[in-house]
């Protein structure tokens, strides 16, 4: 029989939860530690501090909209950013220039650097956009 607040395994649901919110914490504190240039105790303490909201909201919003982890989405960007360096090494890559006006310039940049495998390298008179890819 199942009991108030178990799950279907018998587990405590507060356990799961507990459990997933360490996890986050962990993952959160260890990013937090990651960019630190100098480790000293009060950073470790801040991060310790901010980790603990940052891993509960993370937990009740995962649960929020009934998330679930799924590998083969959690895979698909390191595989985009592994593809995406394969093409700066192949024939498949090209410099092209765009004629722009100069009050339509700073728009059309942030549209063409938006597209994906495209880079604005210079904006003197016409934009110079790096692509990969067949464009």
């Amino acid at each position: 029989m199942q009991g108030f607040g178990r799950q279907a395994s018998g587990k405590p649901a507060e356990v799961a939860r507990a459990g997933e919110t360490l996890l986050w914490w962990v993952a959160l504190v260890g990013l937090w530690v990651s960019t630190l240039s100098t480790i000293t105790t009060q950073e470790l303490v801040a991060a310790a501090v901010a980790g603990v909201p940052c891993a509960l909201v993370a937990m009740f919003a995962r649960r929020a909209y009934g998330g679930e982890w799924r590998l083969s989405r959690a895979w698909s960007l390191p595989v985009a950013i592994v593809r995406d360096c394969a093409k700066l090494f192949s024939r498949e890559t090209g410099i092209h220039r765009i004629p722009v006006e100069p009050h339509e310039k700073a728009v059309k940049t942030m549209v063409v650097s938006a597209s994906p495998g495209t880079v604005v390298l210079d904006d003197e008179d016409d934009l110079t956009v790096h692509t990969l890819g067949r464009q």
